[in-house]
């Protein structure tokens, strides 16, 4: 159960950061927070069955370090996006 769990989480991230980069904050940080519930979820799974082991601590530690690298590179891309009234997306990208 614990791989599965962190496969849904990453993908909770991924919709998190596609979300956030379509200038929809709201839903990016609730993908973003249940992502965090499935590792701590993994992770709580892992301690209380004593499947702990140090491949999966390994894999945990990743997860999460990819997980804020994602989160911080989106953020700064959806802040280096000019915020132009009345323009979508597409056109601010066709005007860079």
């Amino acid at each position: 159960m614990t791989t599965w769990t962190l496969w849904i989480g990453a993908l909770l991230v991924v919709g998190g950061s596609a979300a956030h980069l379509k200038d929809q904050a709201a839903a990016a940080r609730a993908l973003w927070a249940l992502a965090v519930l499935a590792f701590v979820a993994t992770a709580a799974s892992a301690v209380f069955t004593s499947e702990f082991s140090l491949p999966l601590l390994l894999i945990l530690v990743a997860a999460i370090t990819a997980t804020v690298a994602l989160v911080s590179v989106t953020r700064e891309q959806a802040k280096s996006v000019i915020r132009e009234p009345g323009r979508s997306a597409a056109a601010r990208r066709d005007a860079q």
